[in-house]
């Protein structure tokens, strides 16, 4: 059996034959010995390191390149630009701000709603007058009739406004002291009836517990139709009263400069302290973007490449560990992150088709265009028939349907997005200086898990004494949840002492004791930890690493290799290495060059090469104790072996010299 590199024959055995060849050192050796050198150890850590560096520079951009992809999907799914100005003109008209109304007598924000008595004035003073617009500037000149009934010019109405006063019914009060005797009749604030229940004659004719007003574009007199509505139901025990727990208006439009279409829901409920909570919400998109804008089917098209890379990536595996040819592995960072990737983007389609499909595969345009031809004859039908026949609630439940989907496809953007960091993240880990943010937080989190639990009794501790003493005047401390959201809002300045101060006479004490328990110790504490985690992380990363370097070395090798058709030398040195060779020989440039038919030229690049690469192995710097170590003992052998020379040649020159002075005593 002969050696890979030499001609020599080659015990199966390590160093059996080995103990008879010369001794002497290769730091003494003359030219030879200064010629490049590399062990087996350290060229098979190399050829392993190239190996692996290929595989992370030519796969981490892909993550990359799919966030960047879905983010310009999203953003051109949802044009954030346009959905701003539409919305931004719509809420300027039907909640304007407190400074809008200073001199307007008959108007009121929406938000400033404190009584049963602001909105009918809100609703005739603000919401009328801004949706149903039938004449210009002048006040004189009707509009024609395709440019009426819009909310800042270019928002026309869609279907009707509706109008809806949930009124509950009476109930027992809760005591039967002194005091409710005399209090009267108490009312249900527990029960829950949905607006959809019933079916249409119900729902056109009933007055209880829903009474519903809905206001097609084409009304001829929106204020006095809200005017005959507002008596009737007062007459009839069923408008705004007592027993009013919630009260509606919904409005759909349709801007057709920017092809978008919104969906605005005022609510006002009313508790059983009296108090009123005014909230709405504005959710706008795009009707059909792939005709708007022709980037979105190639984005949508660079999305799916990517995503079907990833699938046929998992899919390679998942039939290699089936067939056994690679072991049943589940890494975080590639295996569960690949398959979360693929089902929140799959998600994220899901709800954008099912949105489109709103308006494309549900019957929208039908109901829209029945209900115009509904309108347009209403003037002939009898009252009966206009309560069976009015399909306006049906259509109202279908738009209701909008704002969850609009939600929802946000919602998952959202997360999808976050998702795609740490999937970009995880491909970036493999290199230190890239990996700094991930490790210290995992390594964060691993030295928090004790103190978050400290962190948090204390926050409760500290916002039940909050509750305590504001709760009866701030509705930022009513509930103890409440309280725990202002308390964390505090730590990062978003709720002052000046809003406390004169709530309790205790506020100065909790406020200085929440701020020196809180910051002074408690955050410091987290934030040393944090600091004290990123400082080893620092201190534990390879100095000589550089992605900058070693991406440029990626570089050359792919280049030369995969785009040039150059001899991958790498490969059958590896192959070479592979033969019984024990891992502490040497290999210098004239066996590589020999074994590998190269000039020593380009077996000394390929050793400097390798040892770069070598470099990037986590196991370098073991390997290079071991070198440092072998290298310290082949210097004492050296120098062993030269004091024993030395003293060799002494003795033989003690001794020629006892011979010379014998040699002269006999002459």
């Amino acid at each position: 059996m002969k050696h890979p590199f030499t001609d020599e024959p080659h015990s199966p055995l390590s160093g059996v034959w080995r103990e008879h060849e010369p001794a002497t050192p290769q730091a003494i050796l003359g030219d030879k010995g200064s010629q490049s050198q590399i062990s087996v150890q350290e060229a098979c850590m190399g050829i392993k390191a190239r190996r692996e560096l290929r595989h992370h520079f030519i796969n981490a951009p892909f993550p990359f390149l799919l966030f960047i992809a879905f983010i310009g999907m999203v953003l051109t799914h949802t044009p954030i630009h346009q959905v701003y100005k539409v919305d931004h003109g719509i809420t300027t008209m039907l909640n304007p701000s407190y400074m809008d109304l200073y001199l307007a007598l008959t108007s009121i924000n929406f938000k400033n709603i404190r009584k049963m008595d602001d909105i009918p004035k809100w609703i005739n003073g603000t919401v009328i007058p801004s949706v149903f617009t039938y004449y210009e500037v002048d006040g004189v000149t009707k509009l024609s009739e395709e440019l009426q009934v819009r909310v800042s010019s270019y928002n026309q109405l869609v279907g009707a406004m509706e109008i809806s006063v949930f009124n509950t019914k009476s109930a027992k009060c809760q005591s039967d002291n002194v005091l409710a005797s005399g209090y009267g009749p108490c009312y249900d604030f527990e029960s829950k009836h949905e607006i959809t229940e019933g079916n249409l004659t119900e729902r056109n004719t009933r007055t209880h517990p829903w009474y519903s007003l809905y206001m097609p574009w084409d009304t001829p007199d929106p204020h006095g139709e809200f005017a005959r509505w507002v008596i009737d139901g007062t007459a009839g025990g069923y408008f705004l009263s007592m027993a009013t727990r919630e009260v509606h208006v919904k409005i759909t439009t349709y801007n057709g400069e920017l092809d978008i279409f919104s969906y605005v829901h005022f609510k006002i409920e009313v508790d059983e302290g009296g108090t009123f909570t005014p909230t709405y919400k504005i959710e706008s998109v795009p009707t059909n973007p792939y005709t708007t804008d022709s980037l979105n089917i190639a984005l949508d098209v660079i999305v799916g490449i990517f995503v079907l890379r990833i699938f046929l990536r998992r899919l390679w595996h998942l039939k290699r560990q089936i067939f056994r040819q690679e072991a049943w592995t589940c890494e975080v960072r590639t295996t569960v992150i690949e398959w979360l990737t693929l089902g929140f983007i799959a998600l994220y389609y899901l709800s954008w088709i099912s949105l489109c499909k709103k308006f494309f595969g549900s019957g929208f345009e039908e109901q829209f265009k029945e209900l115009n031809a509904f309108y347009d004859k209403m003037d002939n039908l009898t009252l009966k028939e206009y309560m069976n026949q009015n399909p306006q609630p049906k259509l109202a439940d279908f738009l209701d349907t909008f704002a969850p989907a609009i939600d929802f496809l946000y919602t998952v953007s959202i997360v999808t997005c976050l998702e795609l960091v740490i999937y970009v993240l995880s491909a970036f880990h493999f290199h230190p200086t890239l990996s700094i943010l991930t490790n210290t937080i995992i390594s964060s989190v691993k030295r928090l898990g004790s103190f978050l639990f400290v962190f948090l009794l204390v926050v409760v501790a500290l916002a039940t004494s909050g509750c305590l003493l504001f709760g009866p005047k701030l509705e930022e401390f009513s509930s103890l949840h409440k309280a725990m959201v202002t308390c964390i809002n505090m730590l990062f300045g978003g709720y002052s002492y000046d809003l406390i101060k004169d709530a309790n006479d205790m506020a100065l004490v909790w406020f200085w004791a929440s701020q020196c328990i809180v910051t002074l110790v408690l955050i410091n504490i987290m934030l040393a930890v944090i600091i004290a985690a990123h400082q080893e992380i620092v201190e534990g990363n390879d100095k000589h690493r550089s992605i900058i370097n070693e991406l440029f070395l990626v570089t050359r090798d792919v280049i030369k290799h995969n785009v040039l058709c150059r001899p991958n030398h790498y490969e059958h040195l590896e192959e070479r290495l592979q033969s019984d060779v024990d891992p502490t020989d040497i290999l210098s440039t004239d066996q590589i060059a020999k074994v590998l038919q190269i000039t020593e030229k380009q077996a000394e690049k390929m050793i400097v090469k390798l040892k770069k690469f070598a470099s990037t192995s986590p196991d370098w710097s073991a390997s290079t104790t071991q070198v440092s170590a072998a290298g310290q003992q082949m210097s004492n052998m050296s120098n062993e072996y030269v004091l024993q020379q030395v003293n060799d040649l002494q003795s033989k020159m003690n001794s020629m010299l006892e011979i010379l002075r014998r040699s002269q005593h006999q002459y």
